[in-house]
């Protein structure tokens, strides 16, 4: 079960009707990697006027409903169709770790996880944009892990 609900109180009938079209790219790009990352648990995915976190997920209520996905409108005008996939993978994975215990829930891990399905440099631009808005700064090895070019210089000098 894969649900995308559009949830702006107030929006005109124009952008009822723009949010028609997001609200199906948004339920193919959630099935699409729900199918790749092997992921069965149901999600809902709600477009809300305001998301301090710009994009989170939440656990169920009970143990046999549906994760709800939650997406800030302005921040996802933001987004190109990879940042949005990548943004959609991260929170996935976040619901992967979730239920496949005993694993911590880590932004890193969330990643990880993401990058089964997205690429490195999706994610990548995708914080920029989240870092952007927030006013603030991140360290991307402490969310991504080391780049690659990083593992291969450390692999480097060992030898």
């Amino acid at each position: 079960l894969t649900m995308v609900v559009f949830a702006t109180p107030g929006s005109s009938a124009a952008e009822r009707a723009g949010s028609s079209a997001m609200v199906e790219k948004l339920q193919l790009v959630v099935a699409d990697l729900k199918e790749r990352l092997e992921l069965p648990a149901p999600v809902v995915v709600s477009i809300v006027p305001s998301n301090k976190l710009m994009m989170s997920v939440e656990a169920p209520s009970d143990e046999n409903g549906p994760f709800l996905l939650s997406i800030d409108a302005s921040f996802l005008t933001t987004l190109s169709d990879d940042e949005i996939e990548a943004a959609i993978a991260h929170e996935l994975g976040h619901v992967w770790v979730f239920t496949h215990h005993p694993y911590l829930q880590t932004e890193e891990l969330a990643n990880q996880i993401a990058m089964r399905a997205v690429t490195r440099e999706s994610l990548e631009r995708m914080y920029g944009k989240v870092w952007g808005r927030g006013g603030m700064k991140g360290d991307l090895a402490r969310f991504l892990g080391p780049a690659p070019e990083t593992l291969q210089a450390t692999e480097s000098n060992a030898r």
